[in-house]
């Protein structure tokens, strides 16, 4: 009898291994709602579980040392950003104060 060849044993996950969506945005520094959409366009990797959002941290480890990096150098000089301009007082228009139901207006309002 020969024996069988042996197959590669997979290392069981822990909790360390799995991240979810606030986690990775602790991580990265970055807002819950980045998270989701670098997701779902795969940005970064990730898979949906029924609603859920979680990350394997090898994945995303791997995924953000393969990422290109920026040419732009943190010393170069960056171009100012832009503002909007500030709005004029009184171009926005305000909806008149809500009147109480049974006030003198609306009396006047109902017919007689």
């Amino acid at each position: 009898m020969l024996p069988e060849p042996q197959k590669p044993t997979r290392r069981q996950l822990t909790r360390e291994d799995v991240l979810d969506v606030r986690e990775v945005a602790d991580l990265l520094h970055m807002p819950l709602s980045t998270i989701f959409d670098f997701a779902r366009r795969g940005v970064i990797p990730g898979h949906k579980l029924g609603r859920r959002w979680v990350f394997l941290h090898d994945e995303l480890d791997a995924a953000l040392r393969s990422a290109p990096h920026s040419e732009v150098s943190s010393h170069a000089p960056q171009p100012p950003a832009s503002r909007r301009p500030a709005r004029a007082k009184g171009t926005l228009k305000r909806y008149p104060k809500a009147v109480p139901y049974g006030g003198p207006d609306q009396q006047r309002l109902l017919p007689d």
